[in-house]
């Protein structure tokens, strides 16, 4: 059986990460899944929005303590390629996460756009445990420094509640609506313009270390880019008409 379930639905891609009984930790055949998924969500014009999310207990649990002498797992380590962002992947990504996020797992978890978690859920960076310095990755964008260190320094995990109040979640669910409110979040963002969408999220991650000059002149390019396609032209003409707009991804 895979270790990745990828699926497609319409505009949303739904990619599980599958190894249950070792809570969905990383080894080299899970990077090597998720760098084609990746891909191939990227490469789909078909594919507007993508949910990620873990089977059974846990979302990630971090690298495979199991998995540490396997090779492919020290030759993905400048990636890491089952991380979006080292794709440089400008389409939304919602994060449901249904249990434990921990390590690099975490840090999977927070490489995406919006995080909906089950009230199950539990957020931990644990590498001092073990005598790892920990990859605080995109967390300190996310929170207070102060929060940071907490996590880091005490290795211990928080509650999804705590990670929402910290402002590492966007919201806090029941179990059972996890993926209901994850679709539902999925659906309403295939609303907007798809083109408007990749452009914003692309100035986000391409621009979020340009001085003022060079960010200027990336946000003109894709604003550029944008408005000469098909799907503004219908948004323009929507809004004339006062009516939904019927966007294609062109």
């Amino acid at each position: 059986m895979s270790v990745v379930i990828y699926e497609k639905k319409g505009r949303i891609a739904y990619i599980t990460l599958n190894r249950p009984e070792r809570m969905n930790a990383i080894n080299g055949e899970l990077i090597r899944e998720m760098d084609s998924t990746w891909k191939d969500f990227k490469n789909d014009d078909n594919l507007w929005v993508a949910i990620l999310t873990g089977a059974g207990k846990a979302f990630c649990s971090g690298v495979d303590a199991q998995a540490l002498s396997d090779p492919e797992i020290h030759a993905f380590e400048k990636g890491p390629y089952e991380n979006p962002n080292s794709h440089m992947v400008f389409k939304p990504i919602i994060a449901a996460v249904n249990g434990y996020a921990l390590g690099r797992g975490n840090g999977l978890a927070l490489s995406c756009d919006i995080r909906i978690a089950s009230e199950a859920a539990q957020f931990g960076v644990l590498e001092a445990r073990f005598g790892w310095v920990a990859p605080v990755g995109n967390l300190p964008t996310l929170t207070s420094d102060g929060i940071v260190r907490e996590m880091v320094y005490t290795a211990s995990t928080i509650s999804a509640q705590r990670a929402c109040e910290v402002g590492i979640v966007n919201k806090v669910v029941p179990p059972d609506q996890l993926m209901n409110e994850a679709t539902a979040m999925a659906e309403k963002i295939c609303e907007n313009n798809p083109l408007a969408v990749w452009g914003t999220k692309e100035l986000l991650l391409r621009g979020k270390d340009l001085d003022a000059q060079a960010y200027r002149a990336l946000s003109q390019e894709i604003s550029s880019r944008v408005q000469k396609s098909e799907d503004f032209a219908e948004g323009q003409k929507a809004l004339r008409e006062k009516r939904k707009p019927e966007y294609k991804g062109k």
